[in-house]
């Protein structure tokens, strides 16, 4: 075995340049094994759990566990936990005591030889001297029971989603894993709009830090690289109190990953898939790249070439070479250099695969307790469509009565996506009330993207002869690397204050080397002819991005108790954040012209072939009695780049707090504050003739939240909370960039201003049993100054601007309950689901109103936010039978019509329709430690699509369908 290892150790070793967090953690990965596989056969029991108090829910440091009959015991940490080791298998009485408190004795507990017995407790306040409490033990392993009572106890209106849920469903990552919370959809399959707003509104984390976006375009982080096998949970808090960066509206997702276990652990999955568009087909066209794609890293056949490697390279002009060959033969190897392939392929798809192995065991050093957990996750899937529309429209110069066509197209896309990633997370207790915790996470994302488009291209070609034909070779990789480091510590001298700290530092990386797109049009002259050609305003392009983004967290939170002064549960919460962002972003851009002595035929990879591109041929002319040497080119490379399409940014927070949470009289508890939170945005170009976009604010964000318990399981909660939303760095950088030629332009304002939020929420809520719940919820947030994105329809292009004002109005209804109520053979369904019905409003300018009205004169002053749906309804039904193993959900998911675009003046605006989801998944145990799963994904099928209305008539904007998935897999567990 060791042998083994040491080859595993010299093949990562060769990793290529770039992953090497995931090379560091595949190591420690491999150590862990190695000196944790020996710890496992064990013939002893572990008792773990968490001691609570039984009204606030709030853990009780320093709790007494004894194991009644023996000499065993122990004392609850920082977390309220605690675990006796080494128990003798048989059954026990766990007594349980706590100053003040009643002490409780659990009877019946059973111990078995190499398992951990999960015993939660919760202590009643003490009332009269000598009251003790006997209950019969329960383990509790029903995570979203645990996550439904902290979320009854939590301070602020929440939601969550645990491991178990997540496992249930069958999503592959964290951004599958949102759509089963109250008022979350998620778009695009990255990003997560909280109550229908956009992610702009919604800050996302990994363990309390926030995440950067990979996306230059948007804000907020793309949870999609996140795998749910390292994941235990996720919770998003949609109310705000002071603790909580104020840069949100829609709400805060915060990813938790898995923790070590009470004792050893390993597991190991793995699964295929079958989509019914893309696998095993064989007229899938394909991007041919290299040969680590299935690594998610480009083994440099996509590297900008090396002679065109530094940004001062100068490519001189066809014109300069005809009669100088040192420039004829520069020019000559410059073009040659490029790759001639920029059409796609085809290939079959082989099936999808998925696999994940983890690791984890806590053990004594030095006397006190050292947990780990070590995990490793990797997938390969592949997508396809031929059934796509794209297609752009415009409403013309005067009022018609159809649209213009700018572009329609058939559309066939195809992609392979790799996700991989590790997790390493240790914590060391040096004390019961003194803990540090290191955290390493890894991730890695790449995408190969092969696209053809064909059709009308109404904006520069006779769309009754010409049909348009464009191609796209796209590749990206993004890249994940969270290290944090943090530490709790209790002051028992200092009124029991709880004092925790946190340093993180988050890179989030973005490579798009090579991106190809080839334009050309065929023209039918009749009997059979054709003729080919590229228009000088669509040429070939070579595209290359980079973009570095990290961001550096230094934060920490002093609780102090003031029971003494205010009664029970009381306290002051203080605390402060430093958060520093950098950006670094860099493209090029390359095109090809072409000689006008060359007739294109069709053949791309002719086009490019040696004797086409580059230098031709040479001949000898005579002037005047002179003889001179003369160059001829075919195709030639030029570089397009202007200094404003590099940019540096810098996004600089500080954020001070201070709130208190009272109980007023037993049953009503406040809980408000202030947060004072400063901004210093930067962002500015390499060309010095734009703008610098320059941010500077500080704000004041109050919050007060009311709870009031109208029994012991049932809360109405009400709160209040002003916010803000920045604009993104990308969004005030002023320079003009495009996917590919014929699609609109993005160009930044650098006078954005950010957006300021005022939320109210109110919330009743019913926890009927363990598992169970009961809500609504009413909100309502007015925004200040909010951001859209803007098509500017004469040119083109699109912007981001401020509108004066907006507001946005919902209700959600949520209820999960077990179906013994109806009949007890019904005891194993769960039926849950929420909905969420929104109302949204952006006053319009009066300049832009008052171009609508010169066409459509009975328009209204107001729109839908963009990204608002206007209701969003999840379902599931499970069924869990615990004597057989055997644990199913059937889920569905819908969202309403959503602006996806606004467009400027009069033209519609482009809206996502709705695209129902119904999926169902299935887990069985075969054995002790094997367990089987299988899924049914995307079942309807619906159609992926984006629409313009005018004049009654629908128009299709995008539209593409996804196919069916199928899966299967095993997991073995220890």
């Amino acid at each position: 075995m060791f042998s083994k290892l040491v080859q595993a150790f010299s093949l990562s070793a060769r990793c290529p340049k770039g992953v090497s967090g995931g090379r560091s953690l595949f190591l420690l990965f491999l150590f862990i094994i190695l000196i944790s596989s020996s710890l496992y056969a064990n013939s002893k029991g572990i008792i773990s759990g968490k001691v609570v108090d039984s009204e606030s829910g709030s853990v009780l440091i320093g709790a007494n566990v004894l194991l009644m009959g023996t000499d065993s015991g122990s004392s609850t940490d920082l977390e309220g936990v605690y675990r006796i080791a080494n128990v003798a298998p048989g059954q026990y009485t766990l007594q349980v005591s706590y100053m003040g408190y009643k002490k409780t004795e659990i009877t019946g507990v059973q111990v078995k030889a190499g398992d951990v017995t999960p015993i939660n407790v919760t202590l009643e306040f003490q009332v009269l001297e000598g009251e003790e409490v006997v209950v019969t033990a329960k383990a509790v392993r029903n995570t979203e029971a645990v996550l439904l009572k902290d979320r009854q106890k939590a301070s602020a209106v929440s939601d969550a989603v645990s491991a178990e849920a997540i496992s249930r469903v069958g999503s592959g990552n964290a951004a599958d894993a949102m759509k089963q919370v109250t008022g979350a959809s998620v778009v695009g399959g990255k990003y997560v709009f909280i109550r229908g707003l956009g992610d702009r509104y919604t800050s996302t984390q990994l363990n309390g830090a926030e995440i950067p976006s990979t996306n230059p375009y948007k804000r907020a982080g793309t949870i999609d690289l996140i795998p749910t096998s390292l994941v235990d949970n996720i919770v998003t808090v949609k109310s705000f109190t002071p603790d909580k960066p104020g840069n949100f509206s829609g709400g805060t997702v915060d990813i938790k990953t898995k923790d070590f276990p009470d004792a050893f652990s390993f597991n190991f999955s793995g699964s295929t898939s079958y989509n019914s568009q893309a696998n095993l087909s064989n007229a899938t066209i394909f991007y041919a790249g290299g040969g680590t794609d299935w690594l998610g890293i480009d083994d440099g056949s996509r590297d900008l070439p090396a002679l065109l490697s530094d940004p001062g390279v100068v490519i001189p002009r066809a014109d300069e070479g005809r009669s100088n060959y040192e420039v004829a033969k520069t020019l000559d190897a410059y073009t040659k250099a490029f790759s001639s392939i920029m059409r796609p392929g085809s290939q079959s798809f082989p099936l999808n695969q998925s696999y994940s192995l983890s690791i984890g065991n806590q053990f004594n050093v030095g006397g006190r307790p050292l947990g780990f957990l070590a995990s490793l996750s990797y997938s390969n899937s592949y997508s396809f469509y031929d059934n796509g529309e794209f297609a752009r429209w415009d409403l013309g110069s005067a009022k018609m009565e159809d649209l213009v066509t700018d572009l329609q197209l058939k559309d066939t896309q195809s992609s392979q996506e790799v996700l991989w990633g590790g997790l390493f997370k240790t914590s060391y207790k040096l004390h019961p009330f003194h803990k540090i915790s290191a955290n390493l996470m890894y991730n890695r994302n790449a995408e190969s993207v092969a696209r053809y488009l064909e059709g009308v291209n109404g904006y520069d070609l006779d769309e009754d002869v010409d049909t348009y034909q464009t191609s796209v070779l796209h590749y990206i990789e993004r890249e994940l690397t969270s290290m944090q480091l943090s530490g709790e510590h209790l002051f028992p001298f200092l009124l029991g204050s709880n004092l925790s700290w946190r340093v993180s530092r988050n890179d989030n990386n973005q490579d798009e080397p090579d991106r190809r797109t080839f334009s050309s049009y065929v023209r039918d002259l009749g009997d059979g002819e054709v003729r080919y050609g590229i228009r000088q305003n669509t040429p070939p392009e070579r595209y290359y991005r980079t973009m570095e983004e990290s961001r550096n967290e230094y934060g920490f939170d002093l609780d102090i108790p003031l029971e003494e002064l205010f009664g029970k549960s009381s306290k002051l919460k203080v605390g402060g954040l430093i958060a520093n962002k950098e950006r670094n972003y860099n493209e090029r851009k390359f095109y090809f012209s072409q000689s006008p002595s060359y007739n294109y035929d069709g053949d791309a990879e002719t086009l490019f072939s040696e004797g086409n591109a580059g230098l031709t041929d040479s001949s000898v002319v005579t002037i005047r009695g002179q003889e001179y040497k003369t160059y001829s080119f075919g195709l030639v490379v030029l570089e397009s780049n202007t200094p404003a399409s590099i940019y540096t940014g810098t996004e600089d927070v500080s954020a001070y707090y201070a709130l208190m949470d009272l109980p007023i009289f037993s049953k009503l508890r406040f809980i408000g504050g202030a947060r004072y939170e400063t901004t210093d945005m930067y962002v500015e170009t390499m060309d010095d003739t734009k703008s610098v976009g320059d941010l500077e604010t500080s704000d004041v964000l109050p919050s007060a939240n009311l709870i009031y318990n109208l029994s012991n399981n049932m809360n109405v909660r009400f709160a209040y909370g002003k916010t803000l939303a920045r604009p993104n760095l990308r969004e005030m950088a002023p320079y003009a960039s495009e996917d590919f030629k014929g699609d609109f332009v993005y160009i930044g304002n650098p006078d954005l201003e950010r957006t300021l939020i005022d939320n109210f929420d109110l919330r009743w809520e019913w926890f009927s049993r363990p598992g169970e719940i009961y809500a609504i919820s009413g909100f309502y947030k007015d925004f200040t100054n909010p951001i859209e994105e803007v098509i500017l329809n004469s040119n083109r292009h699109v912007m981001w601007e401020n509108v004066d004002q907006a507001e946005v109005m919902g209700l959600e209804f949520e209820a999960r309950k077990r179906l013994d109520v109806i009949h007890s053979s019904l005891g194993n369904f769960l039926l849950g689901g929420n909905v969420s019905l929104v109302h949204s409003a952006v006053s319009i300018g009066e300049e832009e109103l008052s171009m609508i009205r010169d066409v459509l004169p009975n328009a209204e002053d107001t729109r839908p936010l963009e990204g608002q749906s206007p209701y969003i309804v999840n379902v599931n039904l499970s069924y869990d039978n615990s004597k057989y193993g055997i644990a199913s959900t059937l889920y569905f998911n819908v969202f309403g019509e959503r602006l996806s675009s606004v467009s400027l003046g009069a033209t519609p605006d482009v809206y996502e329709q709705p695209a129902p989801l119904l999926n169902w998944s299935l887990g069985w145990k075969l054995a002790s430690h094997l367990s089987l799963n299988a899924s049914a994904k995307n079942i309807l099928d619906s159609d992926i699509k984006k629409t313009l209305e005018y004049n009654g008539k629908e128009y299709v904007y995008n539209m593409y369908k996804r196919g069916r998935s199928f899966s299967l897999g095993l997991k073995y567990s220890l």
